[in-house]
């Protein structure tokens, strides 16, 4: 039997819960909205050239989903900083977005602060933390959003409230109702994907059995899916302690396509992913089919795996749920606990120590 099919030893590798959080993620999304719609902003639409995201990790991921959803929805540019410097445009007319769930995270408190030395008034996205009390301080706007995730597991908390404000602000369309569609699907995949549904029937796991022991390599569209080929590496990462990579289309065809042109012990060790949108260019579904064919006969294995749902959105919000939980499955195969990153906890830890 399957280690995937046996409960106990699913519940006895996942000390942290993190099956708990995936499982939630629908739900998330629905506080999510509440928090969009009944938080108060003092920023009004006047003014706003352009919008910055600032944060790190799994505060950040909001904002590139952000960023990619809205690609031609969003009416002024938007960017996501993931650094300590801010691009040399940011002032009074940028709409700065803070996020940082802890509330503590260094490059976003540095972020943060350039901004409002250069005018700026953040809107805060955080738990608490010395982001949420010099903003208080200064007036400007927190929103407070719940405890109790790993930042990665706190994507709905981090992407639909911003979704709302820039709809409130007028920036971008209202995006109410593809949130509802992703609340409605994201729990049925739950349903699809969870711990009770054995391997022969549940895509997450068996997808999660294809990947042990080997490489995972991502690969997605841009503008839009690429964002979600970053979101499983990420994950494969946190989750599963492996190191992943990913890529898009159509840049890689221009570059790393030419890596696969040789059959080697380095790429049978891979195993590759693309993902598939039904908005995916025309041109660029074609260079799916063509590079996908390249990557097989240098000796790796390739898979296809199609985003679900009608709107963008909830499309999107499909492949991040089958990828958390194939990451799930796959730190359970590989015996490593889904939850803890002590290699990131060890680098604060020395850096703090100067």
């Amino acid at each position: 039997m399957s280690l995937l099919n046996d409960a106990e030893a699913i519940v006895a590798g996942d000390p942290g819960g993190m099956l708990g959080h995936l499982e939630g993620f629908s739900s998330q999304l629905g506080v999510a909205a509440g928090i969009g719609e009944d938080c108060a902003i003092s920023r009004s639409s006047s003014g706003i050239s352009c919008v910055v995201v600032l944060g790190m990790g799994g505060s950040a991921i909001g904002g590139e989903f952000a960023q990619g959803y809205l690609y031609d929805r969003v009416r002024v540019p938007m960017q996501v900083v993931r650094n300590y410097q801010l691009p040399a445009y940011v002032g009074p007319d940028t709409l700065v977005i803070t996020s940082s769930y802890s509330g503590n995270t260094e490059e976003t408190l540095a972020g943060y602060s350039e901004a409002v030395s250069r005018g700026a008034k953040p809107i805060c996205f955080t738990t608490g933390g010395e982001l949420a009390r010099r903003a208080e301080k200064a007036g400007h706007d927190v929103i407070t959003i719940p405890p109790g995730f790993p930042p990665r597991a706190a994507l709905g908390l981090s992407l639909v409230p911003l979704l709302k404000i820039l709809g409130r602000l007028g920036l971008a369309p209202d995006a109410t109702p593809e949130i509802d569609e992703g609340i409605k699907l994201t729990a049925e995949l739950a349903e699809e994907y969870g711990a009770a549904r054995r391997s022969d029937a549940n895509p997450a796991k068996d997808l999660a059995e294809w990947l042990h022991g080997y490489v995972p390599v991502v690969y997605g569209s841009v503008p839009w899916v690429s964002v979600v080929a970053t979101r499983w590496c990420g994950q494969f990462s946190e989750n599963s302690k492996l190191v992943a990579h990913r890529n898009e289309l159509p840049e890689m065809n221009h570059n790393e396509i030419v890596g696969w042109s040789a059959h080697n012990p380095l790429t049978e060790m891979a195993r590759v992913v693309f993902l598939r949108d039904s908005e995916d260019h025309i041109r660029v579904a074609k260079r799916i089919e063509i590079t996908a064919e390249s990557v097989a006969s240098s000796g790796a294995r390739v898979r296809s795996v199609e985003s679900r749902g009608a709107s963008r959105l909830a499309r999107l919000l499909s492949l991040v749920v089958l990828g958390d939980f194939a990451s799930l499955y796959l730190a359970l195969l590989t015996g490593a606990d889904p939850t803890p990153v002590r290699p990131i906890d060890k680098l604060k830890a020395r850096l703090a120590d100067g």
